[in-house]
């Protein structure tokens, strides 16, 4: 099996720095001179950086529930909890309250991961030591056990924005400690980094178009063309980008896999994944398209290291649908002209 394993670390910093604009700010210049012998000397460098710019900036605060026992009432008395603790006896009652506080599940997380990292025998010394410096900082946060399931409940808004990047690198290092601590089989490990360079590529592949062209740049849900209004159960249609201009649209959906095309056999022709077809396809079909105005479908995938790659042109039932591969090991700037290059041909 041919793995999309081999992207260069310079190249997964240039995808990191268009996904999170957060890399433009000057404290992070210096990442883009710098050499790493693997990924999580990448991700570790940015934490370094990162979070003393968070703490600068002051951690977050938001309002927490609090219980507690205690002789002053503040906020709401919880009659219930005051009788199962017998707490009258000493003359306290059981209240509820909002507290305005740093111990909120993003400092927690963090501080959880700094923890993590200060320990581990998988990054240098320095850096161990380095980050448990930071520590003292999180003494108001509580600790938390540092477990991939923390990340699900993370919500950000306005005020809390500016965490998401770091927040987000703490889980990319330390889901790459994780695996490399396990017993997980290597194939399990590639498909894992798979799974989480994907994620990246289509966050990078928008930010690109988002600020490297004047095109109309987007990812809206496509709704279902249906006849009688019922939609219930039919999945989500969400689009990855979609670029405007002079009345025409295309449709990019990114595909990053470790294989592109499949054969039926060994040795023999390698086709196209027609589940990725059908998905451009429906795409195409059920956009609302306004008076003259020419839709197209493009299925953007990141180029392994097989021989054969999915680079072609169809015409099928008056749509136009573009499967074309960018080589992300290739210089950056060969990225760049690739990239717009794959739009051009459509819009020129």
């Amino acid at each position: 099996m041919e793995r999309n394993n081999k992207i260069p670390i310079r190249n997964i910093y240039y995808m990191l720095s268009y996904a999170y604009q957060t890399l433009n700010l000057s404290e992070y210049k210096q990442i883009g001179t710098e050499k790493f012998e693997n990924v999580k000397e990448l991700y570790a460098k940015i934490l370094s950086i990162g979070i003393p710019v968070l703490i600068r900036g002051g951690l977050s605060k938001d309002y927490i529930s609090v219980e507690e026992t205690s002789n002053v009432i503040k906020g709401k008395i919880d009659i219930n909890s005051t009788i199962k603790k017998n707490a009258l006896v000493n003359k306290k009652v059981a209240v509820v309250y909002d507290e305005f506080s740093e111990n909120i599940l993003l400092n927690q997380i963090i501080k959880a991961t700094l923890v993590y990292l200060s320990s581990s025998n998988k990054i240098s010394k320095k850096t161990r030591s380095l980050f448990y410096g930071f520590l003292p900082y999180f003494t108001e946060v509580s600790d938390v056990e540092l477990d991939l399931k923390l990340w699900k409940n993370v919500r950000y808004n306005r005020q809390n924005i500016r965490y998401q990047f770091i927040v987000d690198v703490c889980r990319y290092l330390y889901e790459q400690l994780l695996f490399d601590e396990s017993s997980t089989s290597q194939t399990m490990k590639e498909v894992q980094d798979e799974q989480k360079l994907s994620s990246l590529y289509e966050k990078f592949i928008y930010a690109f178009f988002k600020r490297e062209t004047k095109y109309n740049v987007s990812h809206p849900q496509i709704q279902w063309m249906v006849d009688d209004e019922f939609t219930d159960a039919l999945p989500i249609m969400q689009t990855d980008l979609v670029l405007q201009k002079d009345k025409k649209t295309l449709i990019v959906d990114a595909k990053f896999y470790s294989e592109n095309m499949v054969a039926r056999f060994e040795g023999g022709a390698a086709k196209q994944k027609s589940a990725n077809l059908y998905q451009i396809f429906t795409y195409i079909n059920n956009w609302k398209k306004q008076p003259d105005e020419t839709v197209a479908g493009m299925l953007l995938y990141a180029k392994t290291t097989a021989i054969n790659q999915p680079n072609h042109i169809y015409h099928i039932k008056g749509n136009q649908m573009i499967v074309v591969s960018l080589d992300l090991q290739q210089d950056f700037s060969g990225i760049r002209e690739n990239l717009l290059a794959y739009a051009n041909q459509f819009f020129a």
